[in-house]
């Protein structure tokens, strides 16, 4: 039991978005049930100071100390408190006190996320306890309840102008500016209703597309039937509102939820709270239920024409509005409970799908759902059981699916006892109980008071029900056999039963034998439908006898009159359900009787009736058919066997959609001409239910063919043409044409919702239709093409990109297995095209995007599995895999194309198995991380079972000899570790930074959950981890830490030696596996991580375009990999120890997550960040250990060296200081941005060069030198130059000039020659003699770490004081953008820039124009033309070799101006005016009055320039005089059309924030010259005096003093 209760707590939080940091205080009012309460035990991550009554008090923390505790602590299992108050002697005067904690969150984990954009917060809850705690001190329990007071503050706009809005559980109190910053909102959320602390969330951001959602219309939805009542519970409500970023209408997509929420109001019970608010956050990946609040992901708002969008978001809003209800207001007792919950949730929205959706989509969902769990409940745990905790997402996606459908069948047991006494009188009898406080102060409901509740409620027994489908697992199986007996007038029935758990493996799966009441429905010969129930009990076979109503006699089926009869009376029973649905088709009222009257009808669409081929089976029926649990009332596997003609006339004549689903399951088994008669004929019925529709046409592919002549085909083929294409030319109805003719689509006309859903489904069917040889055919595949390449939405109100999606899925799967793809199917095929189809929708997509771009996932989608089946042709093209795995891309679009370079790459190589790791440990996408981590796995899998070979060890030999039984398995296992340790050995055993990279984001409580988990799995898998406590302590040195990791070879060798057999620990019955000692290493995070070849994509030559795809004849699995390249390493000799590696890991101090910083490529995302606990001590009393001293660099990976130096130079011929200059070399020269190309060796298929190694003989690159250099194969440094120098001029041979990979191998080689030339000066230096120090002194190093200095807070004293945390962010200061030699294309195209904005360069900017200009002479004189305009041109052409040929070119734009201008006209006198200001420019620029002055440095814009830089940005926007330069001019709303005409080369502040994010800037002064552009166009346009100009000059003074401190202003003109 407690021993206090929160009554009522305040939070108060201040959000600061640019460094992601969060200061709170929170004030609970703790209510003691003890005499004398001593600890008050909280859960919390970073607490600061802590007041107990005003009065300062000390308190403890504990932290998890194994893998399995972070784990139980994500989940919510762990009850542990974290923080220990201590408020001995508070508690003897008064049994209340209150109780205050200052806290902070630096770059949240799991419990709040900060969004991609900057600007976005929001609460990760879940709907038990587990992340509250992340983000706020509380009573995080699952009975813990109390009334909030929440205070949030935030800026008041984002740096685009956008204001900031919060939206939070509870009511809207007020809303006032921040009394200690007036630039700040404070928004105030009061939630009056007892609720628990997990149930509480909010989200922050730039919502600007808010809209109000009345309940309008709701009179004509509900046609009349309540709709006042409705209005009024809307009304009572208090409000409905909606919430969404700009460019998001969401009205469409929320505008039924006043309904939702009238419905369960008027159904079940008052709506708990007082409003309800619905926040769309991009990003998210799914639902997020809070008290009155759901976040839910912006990709599910949807336009008014998506048509499948529309029902998935009814179906997810629909679900997340009843958990208001039952989720957070009335929640789960015990862990045990919590399926009930769920359950009830999901009740409530499957009867709010019948209500607006109609009873049939509610009962062909349940169907559905029935067989999805009776085929996925094997090996399953039972909904409750003793012990149990909270649920994985494997278990709460199946807890999702059983336990709506298990309340539903106890709803239908219950109403055997009474129509009106099911769960509709049950579930308002939880509420008002919840209302009335009887479930108690936790408002929580429990499975046994639920069950008692039911059973007085109905009188219905149901301990049977609760122990086989709530305690229980598994469901039935049921063999249903009849016979009729003419003696008796009986029909016996034969059941056998099994269970799924039959043969199950699990010790909690146990089978089980299930009873209760079931239906069969038997219609008798006078069309009488009789139902009689069953009585099945737990038993493995029953035998009923069911009465026969009904006087004996055969039906005569075989004659026309009884066949005409028969049809005539399906007519009449979809007549009767047209008119129940409001339907008036003419032409469908005599689709039943389709071709039975017409002869020439019947032959071209091949009709044939029951009958015609077997009489006599037709005429010895005595009922027309049999349904087994016609009520639907179990959840089972029916195998229950009748003549096919009896399944048509149920699918004809049953009005129930369950019964026609179950006709067409069974039809589609039973192939036949009729039956593919009778499902033509369902599908050309508009009046049948249109998911029937479709499931019969997609049935019909089944009966396509050899033994029944491709009737299948021939009717599918015939619907195709006659419902959606144009009649034929000719004339006529088009009946009797061939298959193969050609017929364009009809325009798309998506208003008749089931014609639209029975076209997709005709066009899935015939794309599965496959002929001897395995391809579509020829007929089939011509109508997609078709249907593709003409398609018209030109007159659609309706969107079609879902239509076009499903097309180009089916066109793949039309040519997925053929055989000849390469001859008949290639890109250079006149007629079958199917690629060039593909390329051409997927680039009209990227013109004209779809929605969610669904029209290029399916494109990749097609794709990639076309690559995976064939070998010849060549699909993927890796680099524009790489642009669309970009984090700017949309998530579905991303995973799509991870998916395809995951199939190319493979796991072998290092550098691709880093990057996949690194997507799947991104905390700013978790639905990325998620899908990539799952890929991960999967292809670890693949790959174990593909190259897998067969164990070795003894064990395995025993098990394989005591039996042949246990062989097949053994083998398996056998092979599935032999593939793993190759894989592991072969390719990540000796990657000292993959390891870190996967215990990272083991211990990183920011990723996604699943993510988390199948990555620390595949840690623990790969390197088989012992047990270790998190976070490791701080090393109480001053030197570099120094983690030797042996190679893997060397830990099995020991371990044999040892005679312990290590296993996979996916195979271990440990559940507390830790991590490496490594993995809490925080690394800086404005640093770089050396990691040689390492961590970058595969490198992408670039040299040539790369063809449309790039793949290898081999790839025969989904876990394709491309071949190793050689690595020339020497053997190792027998006997010789494995060196082990060093990994050099630097700390930093005052960063709680420090991510990895890794080099991107050109064509690759941004690796996400990783972070890793800071190490602390898990006790706040104890003293804390000394602060690690920050490194400058974090050193590279390098292999054991000698002992000495001087073995080393005489091993090598280059001195020790010489190597480690030629390390850091090389460290630099990686690097370095334009070092994408050279840093391995080019591999022809991947890299799409395939004519490589035909030029170039000898390659080289810095993998190989740096490899050669480890292994001490250069005699001198001449040799390593020379290798450097081969390098380029391979480049420059193989590359043309001016081509990117050109370009970025002179960038290099300019760098390379800065670096050398700092060698050389260091040999010419004179070294000092060590004889001659004074031996009293130690060395420089060790003389300035002996000065006394200011020192900086302490890691220790960072992670416990939450002053000393946020004066570490604001004190520390930011590394150094590095200096790099001068870059003279940057440099010119910077002043040609400041050059077109002077006013009197007007004349100059475009070629002269002797006809337009009045001067015909000026050819004549002026022999080489130059203006400002053309040399912009040559600019972006690299056509300047140097900075000299563009000096030259401006000086003779002014020597011809001089030639031929008089002096005293104004083109003379501007020329000279803009010759004197190019002057100055170029001083100021160049640093120096003529070309040849040296060129000076510039400032790369590395991560902590970059930050730099939004502050300045973010900076000068809170200025009043910033309003004319926040967004691009627009000439028509400002009325000044000529803006373009003057200003060529615009800018604006949004326009450099953009670039900012995408990283665009490559140095500092590219980034200033923006902001002088701004500023020369300013005044360039506007006069002066005018109120534009006055700020531009105000804009230029404010830029001017922000610059000046980090010397930036030398590339900004003074004011």
């Amino acid at each position: 039991m407690a021993e206090f209760v929160v009554s009522h707590q305040l939070v108060s939080l201040d959000i600061d978005f640019e460094r992601q940091v969060i200061r709170g205080v929170t004030e609970l009012s703790i209510e003691s049930k003890v005499d004398e309460l001593g600890k008050v035990r909280l859960h919390c991550e970073r607490p600061g100071k802590v007041w107990v009554e005003g009065v300062e008090t000390t308190f403890k923390q504990r932290r998890p100390e194994t893998r399995q505790h972070v784990v139980n602590k994500l989940l919510g299992s762990s009850e542990e408190s974290d923080l220990e108050i201590n408020v001995y002697g508070h508690m003897r005067v008064q049994k209340a006190l209150k109780v205050r904690v200052e806290f902070y969150i630096v770059r949240p984990s799991a419990g709040l996320v900060f969004g991609r954009d900057g600007w976005t917060v929001y609460t990760a809850a879940r709907q038990h306890p587990s992340s509250a705690r992340q983000w706020m001190p509380c009573a995080d329990t699952m009975e813990g309840r109390s009334t909030w007071d929440m205070f949030i503050s935030v800026p008041a706009c984002t740096g685009a102008m956008e204001p900031m809005t919060v939206v939070a559980s509870g009511e809207l109190s007020s809303l006032v500016a921040d009394p200690r910053d007036p630039r700040r909102r404070v928004y105030r959320y009061v939630v009056s209703t007892q609720t628990a602390a997990w149930a509480l969330g909010f989200a922050a951001g730039p919502f600007v597309s808010a809209c109000a959602l009345d309940g309008r219309g709701l009179e004509a939805s509900g046609g009349g039937h309540n709709a006042r009542l409705r209005q009024a519970t809307v009304e009572a409500v208090g409000g409905v509102f909606a919430f969404a970023a700009r460019g998001y209408d969401v009205r469409e997509t929320c505008g039924f939820l006043p309904e939702a929420l009238a419905f369960y109001s008027q159904e079940f019970g008052a709506y708990p709270y007082a409003s309800y608010k619905v926040v769309f956050v991009e990003g998210l990946g799914g639902v997020v239920t809070c008290a009155s609040l759901t976040l839910v992901d912006a990709g599910l708002v949807h336009a008014a024409g998506e048509i499948e969008a529309a029902y998935e978001a009814r179906r997810v809003l629909g679900h997340a509005a009843a958990q208001q209800w039952f989720g957070t207001h009335v929640t789960a007792e015990t862990w045990a409970d919590q399926w009930l919950v769920v359950g009830l949730a999901g009740h409530m929205a499957g009867q709010f799908v019948r209500h607006n959706l109609g009873t049939n989509e509610q009962r062909y969902r349940l169907r559905r759902d029935m067989v999805r769990l009776s085929h996925a409940d094997v090996n399953q745990k039972p909904l409750s059981y003793p012990g149990q905790g909270p649920w994985t997402a494997a278990e709460a996606e199946f807890g999702q699916l059983k336990a709506p459908i298990v309340l539903y069948m106890l709803d239908r047991r219950m109403l055997r006892g009474g129509v009106a006494l099911g769960l509709a009188r049950v579930v308002p009898k939880v509420l008002v109980a919840a209302m009335g406080g009887d479930l108690g102060p936790a408002n929580a409901v429990g499975t046994a008071w639920f069950l008692r509740t039911c059973r007085r409620v109905s009188g219905v027994d149901i301990a049977d029900f609760a122990t086989q489908w709530v305690y229980g697992a598994g469901c039935p199986v049921f063999h249903v056999g009849y016979a009729f007996n003419r003696k008796k007038l009986a029909v016996e029935i034969t059941l056998h039963q099994e269970c799924t758990n039959t043969h199950a493996t699990a010790p909690w799966a146990r089978p089980q034998l299930f009873a209760g009441p079931m239906t069969a429905r038997i219609r008798e010969a006078d069309g009488t439908p009789y139902e009689h129930v069953l009585d099945i009990r737990r038993e493995p076979t029953a035998r009923f006898e069911v009465q026969f109503n009904t006087k004996y006699k055969r039906i005569r089926r075989s004659t026309r009159r009884f066949h005409m009869r028969q049809m005539a009376a399906a007519a009449e029973e979809l007549n009767i359900n047209a008119e129940v649905l409001g339907l008036d088709d003419a032409d469908d009222s005599n689709i039943a009787l389709f071709g039975a009257e017409n002869a020439r009808e019947k032959h071209d669409w091949r009709v044939v009736e029951w009958g015609e081929a077997d009489e006599h089976s037709l005429a010895s029926a005595t009922f027309e058919w049999i349904r087994m649990d016609s009520d639907l009332d179990w959840a089972c596997v029916m195998h229950f066997e009748q003549p096919d003609f009896m399944w048509a006339a149920q699918l004809q004549k049953d009005r129930d959609v369950v019964a026609q689903l179950d006709a067409v399951d069974a039809l589609q088994h039973l192939p036949s001409a009729a039956a593919s008669t009778t499902l033509m004929r369902t599908v050309m019925d508009a009046r049948v239910f249109y998911r029937v529709r479709a499931d019969a046409a997609l049935a019909l592919a089944r009966l396509a063919t050899p033994q029944l002549s491709w009737v299948g085909l021939h009717h599918l083929v015939k619907i195709y043409k006659r419902r959606f294409c144009l009649p034929p030319a000719s004339g006529g109805s088009g009946d009797d044409e061939a298959l193969n003719a050609p017929r364009l689509p009809r325009p798309n006309n998506f208003a008749n919702i089931s014609e639209y859903f029975t076209q997709l489904a005709v066009i899935a069917a015939l794309s599965n239709i496959r002929d001897r040889y395995g391809e579509a055919p020829p007929p089939a595949r011509r109508l997609l093409l078709q249907a593709l390449r003409f398609n018209d939405n030109s007159e659609n109100v309706f969107s079609d990109c879902r239509y076009t999606a499903a097309l180009v899925r089916a066109l793949a799967n039309c040519v997925i297995s053929s055989c000849r793809f390469a001859q008949r199917f290639s890109l250079g095929a006149p007629e079958d095209s199917v690629l060039l189809e593909i390329e051409r929708v997927r680039k009209l997509d990227l013109l004209v995007p779809s929605f969610q771009n669904v029209v290029t996932c399916a494109c990749l989608d097609a794709l990639v599995r076309l690559a995976v089946v064939q070998h010849t042709q060549p699909l993927l093209n890796t680099a524009m895999l790489c642009a669309m795995a970009d984090a700017s891309a949309c998530v579905p679009v991303r995973e799509r194309a991870i998916c395809g370079l995951l199939l190319h790459w493979g796991l072998r190589d290092k550098r691709a198995a880093h990057f996949f790791v690194a997507l799947a440990s991104d905390t700013e996408s978790p639905v990325v991380a998620r899908t990539t981590a799952r890929f991960v796995m999967l292809a670890v899998m693949l790959r174990a079972m593909s190259f897998g070979q067969q164990h070795s060890s003894l064990l395995f030999q025993e098990q394989q000899q005591q039996g042949s039984d246990l062989r097949e398995h053994i083998d398996t296992d056998a092979r599935l570790v032999g593939g793993l340790e190759a894989l592991i050995d072969d390719a990540w055993g000796d990657s000292p930074q993959l390891r870190l990279l996967l215990a990272s984001a083991a211990y990183d409580a920011a990723l996604d959950p699943d993510a988390h988990r199948l990555l620390a799995l595949l840690h623990a898998l790969v390197y088989q981890v012992k047990d270790s406590t998190i976070p490791p302590q701080p090393v109480a040195s001053r030197k570099k830490l120094k983690i030797k990791v042996g190679s893997r070879k060397a830990r099995r060798a020991s371990g044999s030696r040892k005679g312990s057999r290590v296993r996979s620990s996916m195979s271990s019955d440990s559940e507390d596996t830790p991590l490496a000692a490594a993995a809490s290493a925080a690394l800086n995070e404005d640093e770089f991580v050396d990691i040689g070849d390492s961590y970058g994509l595969p490198p992408i030559a670039g040299t040539r375009p790369p063809p449309i795809a790039t793949s290898d004849r081999h790839m025969d699995s989904p876990a394709y990999e491309p071949p190793a390249r050689p690595e020339p390493l020497e053997p190792q000799r027998d006997g010789q120890q494995t060196p082990s590696v060093k990994v050099k890991l630097k700390l930093k101090l005052g960063k709680t997550a420090s991510p990895i910083r890794v080099a991107s490529p050109p064509y690759s995302s941004t690796l996400p960040k990783i972070s890793s606990p800071l190490a602390a001590s898990p006790d706040r009393n104890r003293s804390p250990s000394p602060a690690v001293k920050p490194e400058p660099a974090l050193a590279p990976v390098a292999s054991s060296r000698a002992p000495t130096e001087a073995s080393e130079a005489t091993a090598s011929g280059i001195s020790g200081d010489e190597r480690k200059f030629l390390f850091r070399l090389l460290r630099k020269l990686g690097r370095h941005p334009s070092a994408f190309p050279f840093l391995g060796p080019v591999d022809v298929i991947r890299d799409g060069c395939p004519t490589y190694y035909e030029v170039i003989k000898h390659p080289m690159d810095l993998a190989t030198i740096k490899m050669k250099l480890e292994q001490k194969k250069y005699p001198a440094l001449s040799d390593f130059v020379s290798d450097i120098r081969l390098m380029f001029s391979n480049c420059y041979l193989f590359n043309p000039p001016s081509t990117p990979v050109y370009n970025m191998g002179k960038e290099v080689e300019a760098a390379f020659d800065a670096e050398w030339e700092k060698l050389k000066h260091y040999q010419e230096k004179p070294k000092a003699d060590p004889a001659k120090k004074r031996p009293g002194k130690a060395n420089d190093a060790s003389a300035k770490r002996s000065k006394p200095s200011k020192k900086k807070p302490r890691v220790q004293d960072t992670l416990d004081d939450p002053e000393a945390i946020i004066a570490l962010l604001d004190q520390t200061q930011p590394q150094k953008p590095q200096e790099v030699p001068g870059d003279w294309h940057s440099m010119c195209r910077r002043i040609l820039l400041r050059l077109q904005a002077q006013p009197t360069a007007m004349e100059f900017l475009m070629p002269v124009d002797p006809i337009k200009q009045g001067v015909p002479t000026y050819p004549d004189i002026v022999k080489h033309p130059m203006d400002l305009g053309t040399m912009r041109k040559k600019l972006d052409r690299h056509q300047y070799h140097n900075e000299q040929e563009f000096y030259d070119d401006v000086k003779l734009v002014f020597s011809n101006c001089f030639l031929f201008n008089p002096p005293d006209s104004m083109v003379y006198k501007h020329a000279c005016a803009l010759q004197d200001f190019f002057h100055v420019v170029w001083k100021q620029l160049a640093r120096g009055g003529d070309a040849d002055s040296s060129l000076p440095p510039d400032l790369l814009m590395n991560e902590a320039a970059l930050n730099r830089a939004k502050s300045i940005i973010n900076k000068l926007k809170l200025d009043e005089f910033l309003w004319p330069f926040i967004h691009p001019v627009d000439p028509v709303a400002l009325d000044i059309p000529v803006y373009f005409d003057i200003v060529k080369n615009p800018m604006d502040f949004s326009t450099i924030l953009k670039k900012l994010g995408k990283k665009t800037y490559k140095y500092v002064a590219e980034f200033v010259a923006d902001i002088q552009l701004i500023i020369d166009d300013c005044f360039l346009f506007n006069l002066p005096d005018t109120p534009v100009h006055e700020c531009g000059k105000k804009l230029h003074q404010a830029a001017f003093n922000l610059l000046q401190p980090d010397h930036w202003d030398r590339w900004l003109a003074h004011p």
